[in-house]
């Protein structure tokens, strides 16, 4: 990770403890003059994850996929990186809703890959230039996750081919399985899975030993689990012990 990225990430987990920063606040935490926060601060909010506030940063107010994206920057970039470097170029692969996977899309946008989202903030991270190639899938809207559910979104996934497939989740354990708060996006994850042989779980470390409202999928419904390396030592066992492979970022 460049020295950038890790100053922004830093920043990203700061507004996301104390929901705003001054920027001489975060000058000294990066150790960095105010004016390369500032534009550091530029970019973060053309990115998306924060407003600019007279003198400072907030996150932005609703609870959308941007604001939960800026919560555990860090771990989720790292668990994108790791996704992303098992895709090959020239493949198509589809892409669930959730913050890590929309840092997902973002990684592989450079690339010469076709990219299946199931999420319009997820594909919105494809942008002019990109060599990647986008196709969005229809359905009900979401306005909060930006993310597509319903009958049409099921009909995209079954007349649609994809080699390798990334879903979100909220939590996971050995008795409910990986599962998601939202039952619609549940039922798309789920048939995402049903459909493609080489599925991927991307979930960080605050998702396991927790149950949510609705069932995705079991551990031996999927080929890997990618989350981060701090990953207590009972999750990693419990990963382990099923036909999925354990990939810590």
């Amino acid at each position: 990770m460049s020295e950038t990225t890790g100053r922004r990430a830093r920043i990203l987990d700061r507004l996301g403890e104390r929901e705003q920063a001054t920027v001489r606040e975060l000058a000294e935490l990066g150790g960095v003059s105010v004016v390369t926060i500032r534009q550091d601060l530029s970019a973060l909010e053309r990115a998306g994850f924060i407003r600019r506030t007279h003198g400072g940063a907030a996150l932005l107010e609703s609870d959308n996929i941007a604001r939960r994206l800026s919560i555990r920057y860090d771990e989720k970039l790292r668990i994108a990186k790791l996704a992303a470097s098992l895709v090959e170029d020239g493949e198509t692969v589809l892409i669930e809703s959730g913050s890590a996977n929309a840092l997902l899309a973002r990684e592989l946008a450079g690339r010469k890959v076709a990219i299946v989202a199931a999420n319009l903030f997820v594909a919105r991270q494809v942008r002019p230039g990109d060599s990647a190639r986008v196709v969005a899938l229809g359905g009900f809207y979401q306005p909060d996750s930006e993310g597509v559910v319903g009958p049409l979104a099921r009909l995209g996934i079954e007349k649609t081919y994809f080699s390798k497939a990334f879903v979100g989740i909220d939590g996971f354990t050995p008795h409910s399985g990986f599962t998601n708060s939202d039952m619609m996006r549940a039922e798309i994850g789920a048939a995402i899975v049903a459909r493609c042989e080489h599925g991927y779980i991307l979930g960080d470390r605050s998702k396991f030993g927790r149950t949510s409202l609705s069932r995705v999928c079991g551990l031996d419904d999927v080929e890997g689990v990618i989350t981060t390396a701090d990953l207590p030592g009972e999750w990693a066992k419990e990963l382990r012990s099923g036909r999925a492979r354990l990939l810590l970022a």
